[in-house]
């Protein structure tokens, strides 16, 4: 009798194993893009998936549909969304009892939605997240004969070693378990040089894939600029964007000859992306911005700072601005969140960026500087080991040490603003003129392609 059990097990084994390893009734390929993560707040993942169906792939788009997507996305009848369902929390337990519950509902919803999906030629996978992700997209893999890609944008475990500290047993185990199933990987891809030769110096041979801008973010004229600044009043109902009527914003009015032109006297839009997280020191923009004019420099603009994203220490910050409003004299706040089309419009509209991403690895690259480039805007970014890949001192932008560093930064680049501030000017020049013919598409044809042999 437990002969027969034993038989009757390995053969519904082999039923299960040969179904999920048959091929595809389509003659197309098919390709997995997953994030365990809010799909609309992982752009590089979107335009992998983009990029996948320009080859021909059957995409599907595997993670949380929590933001809304681009229409890029949305529209394509190749890609298809497949959404996973959220871990409900769970009051009254211990935090790591309430991960562990978290940790097993992730891999069973993931791998039982992978395995419903067709048989894929390639799974490419996020990380981080690490955990469970990377272990489940590699059994999936090799239960069905695919590809296994892990797209490093930074490591787990540097994120992890944030909010437990570097000697944690949670810390050493993740590091292992994402080095251990790096080198089982068919294909790495990471952001930056630096982190390709750590990576190897683990075991893991990487190839660089560097963020590059889409076609959403180009240089924007006039016209497009007043446009979505009417918008974030209008559709939006952002207070310091109002104009005095109802063809003008705070920044730009339609003249008499139906031309669009920016007012002399307007304030500087300042931009800052964010996930809100703790590898981003928001306090050192805060405190920066506290005392900015303190000096009474009477040619220095007032600001309008847009910080944009979500994330866990958002609404935290908010509340802190809220209290100490009457500490910021010369600055005004705006906190939005905004359609995935519009993102790329505002972030033309900025005078100036600033970058607060420290990266908690100190090897990954943050994209909104990327973004920012592209549109034209140059970046107060601050230090970290490898940020000089990216923004180049004095040339696209400047790199500050902390909050005195980044105000005296702010005032010297603003100085004079809008028509007489040389500094900023230069750096605008500098970078309009230098824009690399460089985009997504070419960065990734140039890499990945090879390595996937299309």
């Amino acid at each position: 009798m437990l002969t027969f059990l034993c038989a009757v097990f390995v053969v519904g084994i082999v039923i299960v194993l040969c179904k999920l390893r048959r091929p595809n009734n389509s003659i197309q390929r098919c390709a997995y893009v997953v994030v365990l993560g809010d799909l609309g707040r992982s752009p590089r993942m979107c335009n992998h998936a983009i990029q996948f169906e320009k080859h021909r792939f059957n995409v599907k788009l595997i993670g949380y549909a929590e933001s809304e997507l681009s229409r890029t996305i949305v529209n394509n009848q190749n890609i298809e969304i497949c959404s996973l369902k959220p871990f409900l929390q769970i009051e009254g337990l211990p935090s790591v009892v309430v991960y562990a519950f978290k940790i097993l509902w992730q891999f069973f919803t993931l791998i039982i939605r992978l395995c419903q999906l067709p048989k894929p030629d390639v799974i490419c996978v996020q990380n981080p997240p690490s955990i469970p992700a990377i272990l489940t997209t590699f059994l999936v893999a090799k239960l069905r004969g695919a590809r296994l890609i892990i797209d490093w944008h930074n490591y787990g475990y540097s994120m992890l070693a944030l909010k437990h500290g570097t000697k944690h047993w949670i810390v050493h185990l993740c590091q292992r378990y994402e080095f251990f199933f790096g080198q089982l990987a068919d294909i790495n891809l990471c952001v930056s040089e630096t982190f390709a030769k750590n990576l190897g110096v683990h075991m893991i041979k990487a190839s660089v894939l560097y963020d590059k801008p889409t076609s959403q973010f180009h240089v924007l004229k006039n016209e497009e600029k007043h446009q979505i600044l009417m918008k974030m009043n209008t559709k939006y109902q952002y207070e310091p964007f109002q104009g005095k009527s109802n063809n003008s914003s705070r920044f730009t009015h339609e003249d008499e000859h139906n031309n669009i032109v920016f007012l002399p006297d307007r304030s500087a839009i300042l931009v800052s992306s964010t996930s809100w997280s703790e590898d981003e020191n928001f306090a050192l923009l805060f405190d920066a911005l506290k005392k900015y004019g303190s000096h009474e420099k009477t040619k220095l603009p007032s600001i309008v700072c847009i910080v944009t994203g979500k994330g866990p220490l958002k609404e935290q910050f908010i509340q802190q601005v809220e209290r100490e409003r009457d500490q910021y004299p010369h600055v005004e706040f705006c906190f939005p969140w905004l359609d995935a089309d519009d993102y790329p419009r505002l972030l033309g509209c900025a005078d100036i960026g600033v970058c607060l991403h420290q990266s908690s690895s100190g090897f990954d690259l943050p994209m909104k500087v990327v973004d920012m480039f592209a549109v034209g805007v140059p970046v107060c970014a601050v230090q970290y080991d490898c940020i000089g890949e990216l923004v180049k001192r004095d040339q696209n932008g400047v790199i500050f040490q902390d909050a005195d560093d980044l105000c005296d930064r702010l005032e010297s680049l603003l100085y004079g603003f809008p028509n007489h501030c040389p500094k900023l000017n230069s750096l605008k020049t500098n970078l309009i003129a230098t824009l690399p013919d460089e985009n997504w598409s070419k960065e990734w044809e140039s890499v990945l392609k090879p390595l996937l042999r299309l």
